[in-house]
């Protein structure tokens, strides 16, 4: 009976290609999980190397400042620096996916050759798209004056009296109010870094791009400068003179050197100290700034073909119903495109040449986007530069104020980040279209709580499709707006023409077929 039994099963069959897969898998997940807690253990250890030999004169060693832990479990952890590359530059290891990136490319090269061939032919459309970049990236003069006087502003004002007062305050009996005056003169600082450049790019009418390039270095530098305070202000709180007989304590601000590397380097969280390499690869920071170039002709390309080849008609000859539902379809593979340039272009390319410039360890500025099935994980995986800034003083605050409420705390971070990318587009085009801050405080906010603790593919492909249909959108409608400011006849006045949309009275969609 039992061998009856046994005879009757059929043998478990493994086809060699399904095993090959799973075993390439298992070494492939095996190998980067190993790799990442090398590189740890490997920086960790380094840097408590360097902390031995950074012996003050009395032989107390400084502490890490790089590692540090909570006293209190109940406390969110701080943003902690290790010594890795980015998620890309480990991928592109990797045969496969780094025959991904040659296709791209290999895409792009054709897609470049072509509109050579198709401008060599038409000169005057070459001519015209010039001038029209030329005026888009005009005035640059005044965008590199604004620049400069940002940063040194920072070196040689703010920088001498946050100095002044960390040092002095100690003396001061009255304290209090001390540290209020000076409080109160930093947020007047912060409050003319915002009005003073606005002021100038209205004052001079910027075009499109040379806006977006101040209002990019002012959001940027504000940061950079709340970081420092933010960091360094409860040390100068804590500072206590040194004495005879007692451990030197470290000083209450730190020098200016440090501060001009933050301000360069591609971080917005401070830290007196950050992971090294060893050398500088000045290939690797030429192939990246080309990269950065090579972004912007081929965001150029959509942006002449679809944008103005399309909607430099409205206001003149209203688009027919079913032609602007096409034109939507469309500006799913137009936004797509972009979305993509925009990633690599500045998440990857730009701030890892200025990394490797700077020698600057820790550069996991976005982590694997693409992967995510939720829309939380989304948005701390695609800019990981602006969210560590979020979660440092803005989420680990408000989740103390607001009773360790997460989602509360959550939502606060979610309208200041709304707030700041509409006051950018405001001021880049010259007029309210609130889209953005729409789908950013609702949609946004929804699909989070929607796709919370999703992990199948389908909130995958969900997520995509929803990303290429908001970047669709938003091109579609800002392009309608802005063309409709050039053709349609103003009927407001005051402040009332910069909020009310042109384009809802202008009559730029033809309901008949």
């Amino acid at each position: 009976m039992s061998n009856g039994s046994i005879e009757g099963k059929q043998p478990l069959s493994v086809q060699p290609g399904e095993l090959r897969m799973f075993l390439q898998s298992l070494r492939s997940d095996i190998l980067k999980d190993v790799d990442t807690k090398i590189i740890k253990s490997i920086d960790r250890l380094v840097m408590e190397l360097e902390i031995k030999h950074r012996k003050s004169p009395n032989g107390v060693t400084e502490k890490p400042s790089l590692s540090k832990t909570t006293e209190n479990p109940k406390e969110l952890p701080p943003k902690e620096f290790i010594l890795r590359n980015s998620t890309l530059t480990n991928l592109w290891e990797n045969a496969h996916l780094r025959s991904v990136y040659n296709i791209c490319l290999a895409l792009f090269v054709l897609l470049y050759l072509n509109i050579t061939v198709f401008y060599c032919l038409n000169v005057e459309k070459l001519k015209k798209d010039l001038a029209m970049v030329s005026w888009t990236f005009g005035r640059f003069d005044v965008v590199i004056g604004i620049w400069f006087a940002i940063n040194l502003s920072i070196v040689f004002l703010m920088y001498p009296t946050f100095r002044f007062w960390a040092n002095t305050r100690i003396f001061v009996k009255k304290q209090s109010l001390y540290d209020t005056l000076f409080c109160t003169l930093f947020v007047l600082y912060e409050m003319a870094l915002i009005l003073v450049p606005s002021k100038i790019i209205i004052s001079y009418n910027l075009p499109p791009v040379s806006s977006f390039t101040v209002l990019a270095e002012q959001s940027r530098l504000i940061m950079k400068v709340h970081a420092f305070v933010r960091e360094n202000i409860n040390r100068a709180l804590r500072y206590k003179p040194h004495q005879d007989g007692d451990q030197e304590e470290s000083q209450p601000c730190p020098e200016v050197e440090k501060l001009i590397y933050f301000l360069f380097a591609p971080t917005l969280v401070y830290r007196d100290n950050y992971p090294r390499t060893t050398h500088i690869r000045w290939s690797n920071v030429a192939l990246n700034f080309l990269q950065v170039f090579c972004c912007v002709i081929g965001a150029y390309i959509p942006c002449t073909y679809f944008v103005v080849d399309t909607f430099n008609k409205i206001g003149i000859e209203p688009i027919p119903l079913v032609n602007f539902m096409s034109t939507l379809a469309m500006s799913i593979f137009a936004g797509g495109i972009l979305m993509f340039l925009v990633f690599y272009g500045m998440f990857h390319c730009w701030l890892n040449a200025f990394a490797e410039m700077l020698r600057f360890g820790d550069r996991m500025f976005y982590d694997d986007w693409w992967n995510c099935t939720s829309f939380a994980k989304y948005y701390r995986s695609w800019n990981m530069v602006v969210y560590d800034w979020l979660y440092s003083y803005i989420y680990r605050d408000m989740y103390v104020m607001l009773g360790r409420s997460r989602t509360g705390a959550m939502l606060v971070v979610f309208m200041i980040s709304a707030i700041i990318h509409e006051y950018i587009l405001a001021l880049c085009f010259k007029f309210v279209f609130p889209l953005l801050f729409i789908m950013f405080s609702t949609f946004g906010v929804i699909l989070v709580f929607i796709t919370r603790r999703r992990t199948s593919s389908f909130w995958n492909v969900f997520l995509w499709g929803s990303m290429f249909q908001g970047w669709g959108l938003l091109t579609v409608f800002y392009s309608l707006e802005w063309y409709a400011r050039i053709n349609c006849p103003r009927t407001l006045n005051n402040y009332l023409d910069y909020v009310v949309p042109r384009s809802f009275h202008c009559g730029v969609i033809s309901l008949s077929s």
